[in-house]
């Protein structure tokens, strides 16, 4: 969604209603709740991915089927940002 679309503060609030505060324990840690992490399919192990303003939580399974389906268009992706 452009940055300037109307509607785009109707979005966030949307996607942001599902977010939490979370504490961190004494060893500065964050647990994930387990109805969210059950819901993400994450165990263990989790792919903490930055994204710009932003970070992602994924179970490494499905970060790795992500970055498959995402590697067709990374060179087309770089070439656009180069022509800027």
């Amino acid at each position: 969604m452009p940055p300037d679309h109307d509607q785009k503060p109707i979005l966030q609030r949307l996607v942001g209603h599902h977010s939490i505060e979370v504490r961190l324990d004494t060893a500065g840690r964050i647990t994930i709740p387990e109805d969210m992490a059950a819901a993400a399919d994450i165990t263990n192990m989790a792919v903490l991915a930055g994204s710009l303003r932003h970070f992602e939580l994924w179970s490494p399974a499905r970060f790795a089927v992500l970055e498959e389906k995402d590697k067709p268009e990374q060179v087309n992706v770089l070439k656009r940002v180069r022509a800027l």
